[in-house]
């Protein structure tokens, strides 16, 4: 046999037993697919993205698409709830720009601006729609902070699970034997010493007919020195000389019972890619019951 012949049928057979020993890996525990954990949306279904001027547009969503599909087969979490973002991302502009499209030149037009916006319209009116307890909001500003954790880098070097912990916690405080005359944004311009944006709180200002007032406040993205109640009551303790004339000289600072739950940190450990893919198409169907 010719030796040029010989080597070719010697390499064709090696590319065989490597094919071979491929599928058997696939049939094994060696390589696990979950096929039913792939999942990549068809844009070409919607009829609005089959326009001519949303060719662009559909092309970047289904490579997005196709990211978030390679990286839930790698497990990356991150990466899988960046892409899934990027996506809701696009259609969210897509939406705004059709919606409300003068506040795209207001600089102060947030991403989260424009997702309650959207809510507000898919929920038949803002009177309709609670974010606090409206599931698929909760999960999209999840993805969205998870994103936005990942893509910045941190000054104080803490690892991306403590910064997702710290993130989604909150701090529930009473303030007690407040003077009378207090307001909210008192109040507020005080605790902006723990918070990183001043709007990072709730506030609720109860005034008795007879006695001093009291409040109740909830404290959303803290300092790192403030992540613990001890620090934010050694603060106030320290500086009522300070504070006295404002809060009243009997002030009382104290944690309530009942702290909120840290859902951002329990999304990020569930990991549930189901319920995100889940969210997402939920969301896709909204954008296109609204555009078409």
């Amino acid at each position: 046999m010719d030796t040029k012949i010989q080597k070719v049928l010697q390499q064709i057979n090696l590319n065989l037993k490597s094919i071979s020993s491929y599928i058997e890996k696939l049939s094994s525990e060696d390589i696990k697919i979950d096929e039913n954990k792939i999942h990549l949306f068809d844009y070409s279904i919607y009829k609005w993205l089959n326009k001519l001027e949303n060719q662009e547009l559909r092309k970047r969503l289904e490579e997005f698409n196709e990211q978030s599909a390679n990286h839930l087969i790698s497990d990356n979490f991150v990466e899988f709830c960046r892409y899934v973002y990027l996506q809701i991302e696009i259609l969210l502009d897509k939406f705004t720009d059709h919606n409300s499209p003068e506040r795209k030149q207001d600089s102060n037009y947030n991403k989260i601006n424009k997702l309650k916006d959207f809510f507000k319209v898919i929920r038949g009116g803002e009177q309709n729609f609670k974010s606090y307890e409206d599931k698929e909001y909760k999960m999209i500003t999840h993805i969205m902070n998870i994103r936005d954790i990942a893509s910045h880098a941190d000054s104080n070097g803490k690892s991306l699970t403590e910064r997702v912990e710290a993130k989604g916690k909150s701090i529930k405080i009473i303030l007690q034997n407040l003077n009378n005359s207090i307001s909210q944004e008192d109040i507020k311009n005080i605790f902006f010493e723990f918070v990183i944006k001043k709007n990072s709180m709730i506030i609720t200002v109860k005034k008795p007919e007879k006695g001093l007032s009291y409040a109740y406040i909830q404290l959303f993205d803290l300092k790192y020195e403030y992540l613990n109640y001890n620090s934010i009551h050694n603060y106030i303790e320290s500086n009522l000389n300070i504070l006295g004339h404002r809060l009243g000289n009997k002030v009382k600072v104290s944690l309530n019972k009942e702290q909120p739950t840290n859902e951002l940190k329990i999304f990020y450990e569930k990991k549930d890619y189901q319920q995100i893919e889940q969210t997402l198409n939920w969301f896709i169907q909204q954008i296109d019951n609204y555009l078409k």
